[in-house]
């Protein structure tokens, strides 16, 4: 008798990175906040953020996802979270707009800085 197959499908869900920074990382001083770039979401469903502090930072970074509409005008905090040097965090979330701003707060005096990552994958 012969042994039954099974029939493998593509799956139609697909994930791209829609954003990053650049690799190295940015830096940003105590006290400083720098816009990271706009996302388009347009063709997501949900995205995930990848973000972490790199070793030897010596100052707390807040990262804010903010909705935006019409290009430059921020609406609403979609989410914002404070990073610890050596630290990480992952989390999915689910698309209530067409673009999302994603910015950088460094905490502390001047003469401490950070270094993050910022990762954004679209899903659809």
């Amino acid at each position: 008798m012969p042994t039954p197959t099974l029939e493998m499908t593509t799956p139609t869900i697909e994930n791209i990175l829609a954003f990053r920074t650049a690799v190295g990382g940015v830096m940003v001083k105590g006290g400083e906040s720098k816009v990271l770039g706009v996302v388009d979401t347009t063709k997501f469903k949900k995205i995930r953020v990848v973000a972490d502090e790199r070793v030897g930072s010596t100052c707390n970074i807040w990262v804010r996802m903010t909705i935006t509409e019409g290009g430059n005008e921020w609406v609403a905090f979609l989410d914002h979270f404070m990073l610890t040097p050596h630290s990480e965090l992952t989390k999915v979330y689910e698309l209530p707009c067409k673009a999302i701003t994603v910015a950088i707060d460094g905490v502390g005096v001047a003469t401490n800085s950070g270094t993050v990552d910022v990762l954004v994958y679209g899903q659809y």
